[in-house]
């Protein structure tokens, strides 16, 4: 049953109600007329009689009562709302007044007839021969007031037709909006939440179109954000569950079954335990405590159980989950993150960086050893070769005029002294610069610079050093000088440079920064074997070992340039 039929079967019963008021008030109103009017009508005519009967006595020319009487009622004929009756003395009915002719085609309901009677009583009169009586008789004023009941009638049944139809038709274009409405609704119901209502006139359903837009567009928002997050819980590569305050399992994503090999239907309504090592069990138990304390548990670090046996490490992040309603904890929602690939990456830098710093200890205990032996070889060595020489030249000179051969062959011995002597020196530069301890670093690499300009003529070399680069420190300057010496030899051997710039220089921050730019064939740095170029590894390891970076920018036919900075910190 339809809102509008509903509405006009309502109108239409509240109508039905009215019209019997109104049918029950006239009705009222007509039976009060009538009994009025037929006291009245009996009163008069009563009085009419009592005047004819006193008369007739009075004047006894005019004959006996009852046939005066007879002859004034025949003559009189039918009274209104009145039946008069004349009897003689042994009863006969001598005369009755007609029936009243009025609208004698009139023939109302006999409930209608019961409803409007009076309760007039009959009226009766003593005459000489004879009895009068009077009856009411309200036929006629029952059927005139029936004819008036079925007008009234007629124009209610007319006026109640048009004021449905009016109403049906109303209703019907009132309720138009109705139908949009409902099939907004429906399509809102089947899942389309972009449906709008369009405006309406009426302001009350304009307020409902409003209110069910925003409505439609909360939601819309809301199923949206929704149905991001489910795609997020889906497609998110954290394992996410949720667990009631016994720890059992009620949601699980696909994530943690690709993590821990469980199909949902094996894992839900399960404890949580079923994860967890014996190892960690104390772990877990000290997080279910602090999520039943409504506190948060976050990125802590632990390790979980796969199906197949497997020890997963994981950061787990739980929160508690609260019932608005009661604001109480019923549960939590976890998510486990695989950090075994972290795990491996941190033991892994742990142990590049126990590479390292046994790299920087093997290189320090080199250039001690280095230094040591160009110790040894200057202080002992040096002295041999210098006796040597002594010895040879006071032997040359001693012979020289009395015995040439001999002076001769200590020429050559003093010849072959300072040929060792020299060979010994650029030894011992090779393995520890003595003007590194002595004169600073800037002054060693100065003379490295002279050093390969007198044995590379055609090569030029350029030296700038700015700021104080000679309070580093001795592991800084040994491993700078190592570096600029790697750098420079790779230059001329692999790139074929006939330019090199170095650029040494200290910040206003105390950062230490060294450029080495050449000219060269360049290269691609991704294609070189590593295996079989271990200067580049060497200059990265000595730049990492005091903290620094190591930068290489090459390109084929344009040359190489080398950056390297080293925090202040590290320069003691």
């Amino acid at each position: 049953m339809s809102l509008r039929f509903r509405l006009n079967l309502l109108i239409t019963v509240v109508m039905l109600i009215f019209m019997a008021a109104v049918a029950f008030v006239v009705i009222k109103g007509l039976r009060t007329s009538t009994q009025e009017g037929i006291e009245a009508s009996a009163r008069v005519t009563v009085q009419l009689l009592d005047t004819v009967i006193i008369s007739s006595e009075q004047n006894p020319s005019w004959g006996y009562t009852h046939v005066v009487m007879q002859r004034f009622l025949e003559h009189l004929k039918h009274v209104r709302g009145t039946r008069i009756s004349l009897y003689d003395l042994q009863g006969n009915l001598l005369y009755q007044s007609p029936p009243s002719s009025y609208r004698v085609g009139v023939n109302p309901p006999d409930w209608f007839v019961k409803i409007l009677a009076p309760n007039e009583p009959s009226v009766m009169r003593e005459i000489n021969f004879g009895t009068l009586v009077v009856d009411p008789a309200p036929i006629g004023s029952i059927r005139e007031a029936w004819v008036n009941m079925l007008d009234l009638f007629w124009v209610g049944m007319v006026f109640f037709v048009l004021l449905n139809v009016m109403v049906y038709w109303m209703l019907g274009r009132w309720l138009k909006p109705v139908q949009p409405m409902l099939q907004a609704m429906n399509q809102m119901e089947q899942g389309d939440l972009g449906t709008r209502l369009p405006e309406f006139e009426l302001p009350e359903f304009a307020r409902i179109a409003q209110n069910f837009n925003r409505m439609g567009e909360s939601l819309q928002a809301s199923t949206e954000e929704s149905r991001r997050l489910a795609l997020i819980v889906k497609q998110t590569a954290d394992a996410i569950m949720i667990h009631d305050l016994d720890g059992n399992i009620s949601f699980w994503n696909p994530a943690a079954q690709r993590m821990f090999g469980y199909a949902p239907e094996d894992i839900i309504g399960k404890s949580v335990s079923l994860l967890t090592p014996v190892s960690e069990k104390a772990g877990l138990e000290s997080d279910l405590r602090e999520i039943n304390a409504g506190r948060k548990v976050e990125n802590h670090d632990s390790r979980r159980q796969a199906r197949d046996g497997r020890i997963i490490d994981v950061s787990i992040s739980a929160a508690p989950l609260i019932d608005p309603a009661s604001g109480k904890v019923i549960g939590d929602i976890c998510s486990m993150r695989d950090i075994t690939e972290r795990k491996q990456a941190e033991e892994a830098e742990r142990q590049l960086e126990e590479n390292r710093q046994l790299t920087h200890l093997i290189q320090r205990h080199i250039e001690d050893e280095r230094r040591s032996l160009a110790r040894e070889l200057h202080d002992e060595l040096g002295q041999y070769v210098t006796a040597i020489k002594t010895f040879a030249v006071g032997i040359a000179n001693k012979t020289q005029e009395k015995m040439p051969d001999i002076a001769s062959n200590a020429q050559t011995i003093v010849a072959a002294a300072n040929h060792i002597y020299d060979g010994m020196h650029n030894i011992i530069r090779q393995l520890r610069p003595g003007s590194l301890d002595n004169l600073g670093l800037s002054e060693t690499l100065r003379d490295l610079v002279s050093s390969y300009r007198q044995h590379h003529p055609e090569l030029k070399i350029k030296l700038v050093a700015k700021g104080d680069v000679n309070g580093l420190g001795e592991v800084v300057n040994i491993n700078i000088y190592r570096v600029v010496q790697e750098a420079v030899n790779n230059a001329l051997k692999h790139s074929n440079a006939s330019a090199i710039e170095i650029r040494l220089e200290v910040n206003k921050s105390g950062e230490l920064q060294l450029t080495i730019k050449d000219n060269g064939h360049g290269m691609d740095f991704c294609k070189v074997d590593h295996s079989q170029h271990f200067g580049l590894l060497g200059m990265r390891e000595r730049a990492q070992a005091l903290q620094g970076t190591f930068h290489i920018d090459s390109e084929l036919e344009k040359g190489t340039t080398i950056r390297i900075n080293i925090p202040k910190g590290q320069q003691a």
